[in-house]
């Protein structure tokens, strides 16, 4: 009977260091460097961060951006707290948003259903330097 090869992620450390990079190895940092490799630094604000989705409740999520070549980056965002976070993060988390429904009637007086406006999840107000 043939014996499979293990898959990669059950081989020994020495093993998956060897063979993770074997392909385009200038590409990515070496294996046992923590440091992410960026072209160009994202623009960073200073905001004070509010949940109005669920407040009190951390927010935790992932974000990754492929065509700035960022890496992707875990984010834990606590209600009223201030963080410096990159333009384009802030922006994801101001747009998210739930439609609110309304029923309105049409010209036969039909009840129909419509979006009457929006509720945002979450807010970030920008903190100005002080002089």
């Amino acid at each position: 009977m043939v014996q499979k090869d293990k898959k990669l992620n059950q081989q020994s450390v020495e093993k998956v260091k060897t063979e993770f990079l074997k392909e385009k190895t200038e590409a990515l940092p070496p294996a046992n460097s923590d440091i992410a490799m960026v072209k160009t630094m994202p623009e960073m604000t200073r905001i004070q961060f509010r949940n109005d989705r669920d407040p009190g409740i951390p927010l935790t999520f992932h974000y990754c951006n492929k065509k700035n070549n960022l890496p992707m980056t875990h984010y834990t965002l606590e209600h009223g707290k201030e963080y410096t976070l990159p333009l384009e993060v802030v922006e994801n988390l101001e747009d998210s948003k739930i439609p609110i429904y309304a029923y309105q009637n049409d010209t036969d007086g039909i009840p129909q259903i419509y979006v009457k406006g929006y509720k945002y999840n979450f807010s970030c107000k920008v903190i100005r330097n002080k002089l």
